[in-house]
C-alpha cells in the first residue's frame, strides 16, 4: 500500500473518491468528485488530498488544509478523512493519520483541528481520535450555508 498526495486529476480516482465519501456522509450520493474541485485542491499550496492506494484501488483519503490565524500562524485542518469499510481495523487509519500529521508539520502547522460527530456509523471515530492523542474540546461547531 502506498500513501501519497494526489498530484493529478484522474477520472477513475474521482469515481473511487465519490464512492468512498458516500461512506463518510449522507451528503454524498456516490457521484464522482468534480474535476474542478480536485484540480483546485491540487493547484493550491495550502490544500491537498492525501490518498492511500492498494494497487489501483483507493482505500483511504483525507482532505487537508492550512488555516491561517493571528494567534498561531498556521493550523492544519482535516476534512473528509475516511477509510474503506473493508480496510478498517488493519492499521490503515493510523498510517493515514500519521501521514496527515507529517503533512501539517512540513507546512509549518502548530496544531491539528477537525470535527467528528462520532455518531452512527462513525461511533468508533471518537475512540480512534483519542487513541491518536486528540482531546475533545468543550466548544460548539457552527455551520451556515452560503
Amino acid at each position: 500500500m502506498n500513501i501519497s498526495v494526489l498530484m493529478d486529476y484522474d477520472t477513475d480516482i474521482a469515481e473511487q473518491m465519490g464512492a468512498l465519501l458516500k461512506d463518510l456522509s449522507s451528503h454524498y450520493e456516490g457521484e464522482p468528485v468534480r474535476r474542478e474541485v480536485i484540480e483546485d485542491i491540487i493547484e493550491s499550496p495550502w490544500h491537498d488530498i492525501i490518498v492511500m492506494m492498494d494497487g489501483e484501488k483507493l482505500v483511504a483519503m483525507a482532505s487537508v488544509s492550512v488555516i491561517m490565524g493571528a494567534l498561531i500562524d498556521k493550523n492544519l485542518y482535516l476534512e473528509d478523512f475516511v477509510v474503506s469499510h473493508e480496510y478498517q481495523h488493519q492499521g490503515i487509519g493510523t498510517k493515514m493519520f500519521e501521514a496527515i500529521m507529517a503533512w501539517g508539520q512540513r507546512k509549518g502547522c502548530h496544531r491539528l483541528e477537525f470535527t467528528s460527530s462520532g455518531k452512527g456509523k462513525k461511533a468508533g471515530a471518537v475512540k480512534f481520535y483519542q487513541k491518536m492523542g486528540a482531546e475533545i474540546r468543550d466548544t460548539n461547531s457552527f455551520r451556515i450555508e452560503l
